[in-house]
């Protein structure tokens, strides 16, 4: 009788690698003055920018969702991801 070797389920799969780009490496807006309800102009790391009001937040403020006044939705974005929150 000849046994068979199984194989692994996990074979080929890759762990997932630290960020090392320069997005990993924004610093942290402070947001944490910034109300729930606020009206703010939102600045996108594109440069592109709209004005929307805070709709909700993480305790921490390192977390926010953001609705856009023209009416194109809701957004959310983290404290590092390059886009800045200003009070309008």
């Amino acid at each position: 009788m000849t046994r068979v070797k199984a194989t692994s389920r996990r074979r080929g799969r890759r762990h997932a690698q630290p960020e090392t780009s320069d997005e990993a490496l924004q610093p942290a807006e402070d947001w944490a003055a910034i109300e729930v309800g606020a009206t703010v102009e939102v600045t996108l790391a594109a440069g592109h920018s709209y004005t929307g009001h805070i709709d909700s937040k993480t305790h921490d403020s390192g977390l926010v969702w953001v609705i856009d006044s023209a009416g194109q939705g809701r957004q959310m974005y983290g404290n590092r991801d390059g886009v800045r929150l200003r009070p309008h």
